[in-house]
């Protein structure tokens, strides 16, 4: 995984993260009050949810009738989460390449800051009749470029 960093040195390309806070719920977890290993790929898409609306994709996407279905997935479990507790959830958006969108996360417990996990997730970008699009269209690469070289926030 990289690091979360929230400027750019070098020519390297450093991502500012978006973070979430999220109680961790009763109906998520087990018997032993540990937060089920499904949970955290809940978790990931809350702050995927979450980054692309930062970004304004929501509505991008809602009006061209895209959507972004995972193609790959993986996360590395590091310490359990538990009932009762608060998760930060950071995630970052790399550079897209074509129409591919590549996120990372990292979960921690909020009290302590202990990483709990880290994973990624890759997505493909097709329209609701199925058929993918090769290109990212020009508004939403504009608008990933304006969080990446830190314009947006300074827009919100």
């Amino acid at each position: 995984m990289h690091s979360y960093r929230s400027f750019h040195e070098g020519g390297i390309p450093i991502y500012k993260p978006v973070t979430m806070e999220v109680p961790v719920r009763y109906i998520e977890c087990d018997l032993m009050g540990v937060a089920h290993h499904c949970t955290y790929l809940v978790w990931f898409e809350l702050g995927r949810v979450e980054i692309i609306r930062v970004i304004g994709g929501k509505a991008f996407v809602n009006k061209n009738n895209f959507v972004f279905p995972v193609i790959d997935i993986q996360c590395s479990y590091k310490a359990s989460a538990r009932f009762g507790q608060t998760v930060i959830i950071e995630t970052i958006l790399k550079t897209p390449e074509k129409a591919l969108l590549e996120f990372e996360y990292r979960i921690f417990r909020k009290y302590g800051r202990e990483l709990l996990a880290e994973g990624r997730s890759v997505h493909t970008l097709m329209n609701t009749e199925g058929q993918t699009i090769y290109q990212l269209p020009g508004t939403m690469r504009e608008r990933i470029e304006q969080y990446h070289n830190g314009t947006l926030w300074q827009k919100q």
